[in-house]
């Protein structure tokens, strides 16, 4: 799993997150972007329109650690 922060030419903020799928509700991811929005705004001294939050979920088949699947982890 990667995670990226990254600033692009015009000053947006882009932060990419990668669960893997089905972990989180859709109320925990939504509560996750609204709190990383306002602490990047806060730490970087910008605006939240300037802050991007994505989060790309990744199936447990396609991921490992350490060589074994997340579909055969616990």
């Amino acid at each position: 799993m990667r995670n990226e922060l990254r600033v692009d030419v015009t000053g947006r903020v882009s932060i990419e997150i990668y669960p893997i799928e089905g972990k989180h509700s859709i109320a925990e991811k939504s509560d996750f972007m609204k709190r990383v929005t306002e602490a990047v705004a806060r730490i970087l001294g910008c605006s939240a329109e300037e802050v991007v939050v994505r989060i790309v979920e990744d199936k447990p088949e396609n991921v490992s650690r350490a060589g074994i699947p997340f579909t055969r982890r616990r």
